[in-house]
């Protein structure tokens, strides 16, 4: 896996798949908005407590935005870029593998 983007997940603190899968997620749709409930229901996610804390790390972070009483993924260069690197990476079998495991690795 890229140096650069696993020093980029470690400084954002992504350190699980749930926060990994929302920010692929959120790149896959850019411009979308939501709520935590909103973001919950279009993923299926049964965890809302879970949910809105991963929002707050990520807008914590930089990488999420609140745009009204809604969230939505940063529109910045930077947050571009690492995005664009981290879809190309878990789209890759082996490569996606390694990230898995660097994500699990932040846990322990």
């Amino acid at each position: 896996m890229n140096q650069n983007l696993a020093q980029y997940l470690r400084s954002k603190r992504i350190d699980t798949f749930q926060k990994l899968n929302f920010l692929l997620f959120l790149h896959q749709y850019p411009h979308l908005k939501g709520t935590s409930e909103e973001f919950a229901a279009r993923l299926y996610f049964g965890d809302i407590v879970m949910l809105k804390k991963i929002i707050f790390d990520l807008q914590f972070a930089g990488l999420v935005q609140r745009v009204g009483n809604r969230y939505m993924l940063r529109n910045d260069p930077l947050t571009k870029s690492y995005m664009n690197i981290l879809a190309g990476t878990f789209k890759d079998p082996i490569t996606r593998q390694e990230l898995l495991n660097h994500v699990q690795e932040q846990v322990q």
